[in-house]
């Protein structure tokens, strides 16, 4: 394992982000459809089914595009990390076959 330099920033792993990111939106979505679930049965309101789950998934929508702002950027700043190591992955590859070829 390589050791980081003192002022190096850790990279986000593809793997690690993705599932964070998706653990915290559906845990926001449940969270979400008990509040609306126990607030409307407090209210006197019955809100079950699929109206429930339509208010929870709007809720949770909006709630989560500022609650999960920064697992967004790192997931896409992993993305493009996995990117960018393909493409020099497959520019080294063409050069060894043209160094070969020629």
């Amino acid at each position: 394992m390589r050791r980081r330099a003192p002022g190096e920033t850790a990279k986000p792993s593809l793997r690690r982000s993705a599932v964070l990111f998706s653990l915290g939106r559906l845990g926001l979505f449940i969270a979400s459809a008990l509040l609306l679930w126990s607030g409307a049965g407090a209210a006197g309101y019955s809100l079950n089914g699929f109206p429930l789950l339509l208010a929870a998934l709007v809720l949770s929508s909006v709630a989560g595009v500022f609650l999960f702002s920064r697992q967004r950027l790192q997931f896409a700043e992993a993305l493009a990390d996995k990117r960018l190591a393909k493409i020099e992955e497959l520019t080294a590859r063409r050069a060894r076959l043209d160094d070969d070829g020629a």
